[in-house]
């Protein structure tokens, strides 16, 4: 919908018609609010997406598409199968997009993933040499003391581990579960 297409009809309101407005002020209101108008039907249409999408390899194909085209949000914008397919595609990109942010963000975050993953990728006599255990009592350990091949540890972490890790770190609430959202708990599951 544009001002030339609405003008006829608001010619017909006093309002419009005895309004003290410059022309131009009242074309910037009018824009204004198709343009919120157009928001308010785009997440309605987001929306409805999310409720047949439930998973990132959702494509487009599996949605009830006829169902779709008769939905309010896609009735008020004018959208018709090919439009609605671009503006599903855009919502998937930006969909993934902010999975992998939000699944980025939870890997830096979580120190024993960084941890064994920068150990396994480091040399140096420190790694490779060892690092001297804690002394413990005579009766405490099986040999006592002695050095640990931490580079021999970090390549035994395999990533079905570290996938185990961030598992129970969503499912009890540890400190980065707060990141992601149900999209990013279904990829994280799906590994």
């Amino acid at each position: 919908m544009n001002w030339n297409d609405v003008l006829p009809q608001l010619r017909t309101d006093p309002r419009f018609r005895d309004s003290i407005l410059p022309r131009d002020q009242q074309l910037q209101l009018f824009q204004s609010h198709i343009a919120h108008l157009r928001q308010k039907h785009m997440t309605n249409l987001h929306n409805l997406f999310q409720v047949h999408s439930s998973s990132l390899a959702t494509s487009f194909s599996d949605l009830p598409v006829e169902s779709l085209l008769n939905c309010p949000p896609v009735t008020k914008i004018g959208l018709d199968i090919y439009q609605l397919e671009g503006e599903y595609d855009n919502w998937q990109r930006q969909r993934t997009t902010a999975a992998r942010a939000a699944f980025n963000e939870m890997l830096v975050e979580n120190s024993f993933i960084e941890f064994w993953g920068r150990l396994n990728k480091i040399g140096g006599e420190g790694v490779d040499g060892g690092v001297k255990a804690d002394e413990m009592g005579e009766d405490e350990g099986e040999g006592g003391g002695g050095t640990v091949d931490m580079k021999a540890l970090a390549k035994r972490v395999e990533l079905a581990e570290m996938v185990k890790v961030l598992k129970v770190c969503v499912n009890t609430g540890c400190r980065i579960a707060w990141l992601i959202g149900p999209v990013e708990r279904q990829a994280l599951y799906s590994i």
